[in-house]
């Protein structure tokens, strides 16, 4: 049985896998990158790119995307507590942990090859 699944990639479809997941009660990690750059806001707050909240800013931002789509993809806000967000710099060794791993990052060999 399935109970916990990671996600390696969160755009489009990343995302929206996590959210149909999570919607069935499953445990969902759900990866991507972390940013290279401080965005201006960041800038702004003093932040640094080892906050966690900027290491995670492109999932975050991917999933909070998907979640405001028309129709959402998530049938109640309750589901969310299934979803845990994360970047592949420090949550890569968690994925031993889980029961199945879906790769959806972009169609870019060099990226799929890392």
């Amino acid at each position: 049985k399935i109970n916990k699944v990671v996600v390696l990639g969160s755009g489009i479809m990343g995302s929206r896998i996590a959210c149909h997941f999570a919607n069935i009660g499953v445990e969902v990690l759900l990866l991507d990158i972390a940013p290279k750059e401080l965005s201006a806001e960041e800038q702004a707050k003093g932040l640094a790119l080892t906050h966690p909240a900027v290491k995670n800013r492109i999932v975050n931002t991917a999933l909070q995307t998907a979640i405001k789509t028309n129709p959402s993809p998530i049938y109640s806000q309750h589901v969310l507590a299934k979803i845990t967000t994360g970047n592949f710099e420090d949550d890569m060794p968690k994925i031993a942990n889980y029961d199945w791993i879906i790769e959806v990052v972009v169609e870019n060999l060099g990226i799929k090859q890392k």
